[in-house]
C-alpha cells in the first residue's frame, strides 16, 4: 500500500497538472507565439468598451505592453488604444504683473500681483524663488481694488529640500475667483524671502472623478522597516517583477499636523540604490478644517524591481502609526467590439513590437459615463505555445557543443601539424 508520505506529493502533483490544464487555452496558429491570454467579458457592439489591466498583465507582458493584442474567436485582430487616463483639462496660465515685493520685519514677505482689468478666473499660483531649503506657510488674499482684501487661502505650505535632492512644491491652490489683485504673504519673520516671480493659473475642475487617479493597489498599509535610521522612516518593497511600473506612494498616520519630505529610491538587486524622485506629505488644520496631501507621485517609473521610500523626519519624532501603500498606474484598453464576436486579450511575446492602428488618431474619448467596462477572465497559458525565438536561441547548448567540437578539431589539426613537422627532423 502506498504510504501517506508518498501519496500527498502525488496528489499535489496531480492537482497542479489539473489546474494547469484548466487554465490553458489553444490560440489560432497566427497567435501561438503569445504565451498568455485572457477572455474578455461580453461587450456591447454599439458602445465604446474598455478593460483595465491588472498586475498579471503587467508582469507577463513584454516591452511595456507593446505585445498586447485583442483577437476575436475567428483569429482576427481588433484595433485598440491604451490610455493612461481620461485626460483632465490642462492648467491655463494667467498673465500677472508684480506690483509689490516687500518685507515686514518679524512678520512676512509680501508680494502683490495685478492680473489686469479683464482677468478671467484663477485658482492656483507657483512661487518662483532661488531659496534652496525651506518650509514656509503662505497666506493668499484677493481684491478687486487692492484696498479691501478677502482671504482665499489662509494657510498653505511651500517647500524645497535641495540638501536632500528634493524639489518640494512651490504651488498653492486657493478658492477660485476672478479678482484683479492677489496678495501673497510668505510667513518668514527673520529675513526677507526671495521671490523672483509668481505664476498664476486657472485649472478647470473635472466634472467626474478621473478613474486613473487612484491607481491599482500593489501593496497596502505596509509597516516601516525595522532597520531604518532614526532620522527617517523607511519602507522597502519588492515588486517581484521588473515589468510593473509604480505610480505613487500613499501614506497614513494618526499625527494631526505635520510636514515631511519624502525620498524615493530604486534598485535592481537590493544592493545599489539610485534616487528616483520624491515629494512631500503634510496635514494641517485651518479654521477647524483639516487640509492634507498624503500622496507622492512616482511618474510611472518602469524597470526597477525594488523600491525604497523614506520619510525624512529631521529632528522631529517619527510619524505615529504610520503606514504606506504603493499603487501601479491604471491602464484602460479602449476598443470597439463587433457584433456576434467574442474576444481575448493576448500578451507575453517579447519578439513583437507595438501595433499601429488608425484608432490612435481617430478615437474620440467621450465622457467616462458613456463608456462600458468589460471584465478580464483568469490568465491562461497558451496550450499550443510556439517559442518565437530562433532555433539557435532556443537551443543555446548546441552553440556550446559546436564550439567545443571546433576547439577539439583545431587542437587535433594542430597536433597533427606538429607531428608532421617532427617526422622529417627525426629522419635527418
Amino acid at each position: 500500500m502506498m504510504s501517506r508520505r508518498l501519496r500527498l506529493p502525488l496528489i499535489s502533483l496531480a492537482l497542479l497538472v489539473l489546474s494547469v490544464s484548466v487554465l490553458a487555452a489553444e490560440l489560432p496558429s497566427a497567435w501561438r507565439s503569445w504565451r498568455y491570454s485572457r477572455v474578455i467579458g461580453p461587450a456591447r457592439a454599439d458602445a465604446l468598451t474598455y478593460i483595465t489591466l491588472d498586475r498579471n498583465v503587467f508582469s507577463h507582458s513584454e516591452n511595456r505592453l507593446a505585445d498586447l493584442r485583442i483577437i476575436d474567436d475567428l483569429g482576427g485582430e481588433l484595433a485598440y488604444e491604451v490610455r493612461s487616463q481620461i485626460m483632465p483639462p490642462q492648467p491655463v496660465r494667467v498673465s500677472a504683473a508684480l506690483r509689490e515685493n516687500s518685507f515686514v520685519p518679524r512678520q512676512f514677505t509680501q508680494v502683490v500681483l495685478d492680473l489686469g482689468e479683464q482677468t478671467g478666473f484663477h485658482n492656483s499660483l507657483r512661487v518662483q524663488t532661488p531659496e534652496s531649503d525651506f518650509i514656509n506657510w503662505v497666506e493668499i488674499a484677493a481684491s478687486d481694488d487692492a484696498h479691501v482684501w478677502r482671504i482665499v487661502n489662509a494657510r498653505a505650505p511651500i517647500s524645497r529640500f535641495r540638501q536632500d535632492n528634493l524639489e518640494g512644491s512651490q504651488t498653492v491652490r486657493y478658492s477660485e475667483n476672478n479678482a484683479r489683485y492677489l496678495r501673497v504673504r510668505i510667513q518668514q519673520a527673520d529675513h526677507p524671502f526671495q521671490v523672483t516671480g509668481i505664476e498664476v493659473f486657472f485649472s478647470p475642475a473635472m466634472k467626474k472623478a478621473n478613474p486613473a487617479e487612484g491607481g491599482v493597489p500593489l501593496a497596502v498599509l505596509l509597516v516601516p522597516d525595522s532597520n531604518g535610521a532614526g532620522s527617517l522612516t523607511q519602507w522597502t518593497v519588492d515588486l517581484v517583477s521588473a515589468n510593473i511600473p509604480v505610480a505613487k506612494f500613499t501614506f497614513e498616520t494618526s499625527r494631526p499636523e505635520f510636514y515631511r519630505a519624502v525620498r524615493i529610491l530604486t534598485s535592481s538587486d537590493e544592493k545599489e540604490w539610485q534616487p528616483t524622485g520624491g515629494g512631500e506629505i503634510h496635514r494641517y488644520i485651518v479654521d477647524g478644517k483639516t487640509q492634507d496631501s498624503l500622496d507622492v507621485q512616482c511618474y510611472e517609473s518602469w524597470g526597477p524591481r525594488y523600491w525604497r521610500v523614506e520619510v525624512l523626519n529631521g529632528n522631529d519624532a517619527p510619524l505615529s502609526a504610520v503606514r504606506a501603500s504603493v499603487a501601479m498606474p491604471l491602464r484602460l484598453v479602449v476598443f470597439h467590439p463587433a457584433a456576434s464576436r467574442s474576444y481575448r486579450l493576448i500578451y507575453g511575446n517579447y519578439r513583437t513590437t507595438a501595433p499601429k492602428y488608425d484608432l490612435a488618431r481617430t478615437l474620440q474619448i467621450p465622457a467616462m459615463e458613456t463608456m462600458l467596462p468589460s471584465n478580464l477572465g483568469s490568465e491562461e497559458l497558451t496550450l499550443n505555445y510556439k517559442d518565437p525565438r530562433p532555433f539557435t536561441e532556443r537551443h543555446s547548448y548546441l552553440l556550446w557543443i559546436a564550439l567545443g567540437a571546433a576547439v577539439l578539431l583545431l587542437g587535433y589539426s594542430a597536433l597533427r601539424a606538429l607531428r608532421t613537422t617532427a617526422s622529417p627532423e627525426r629522419a635527418k
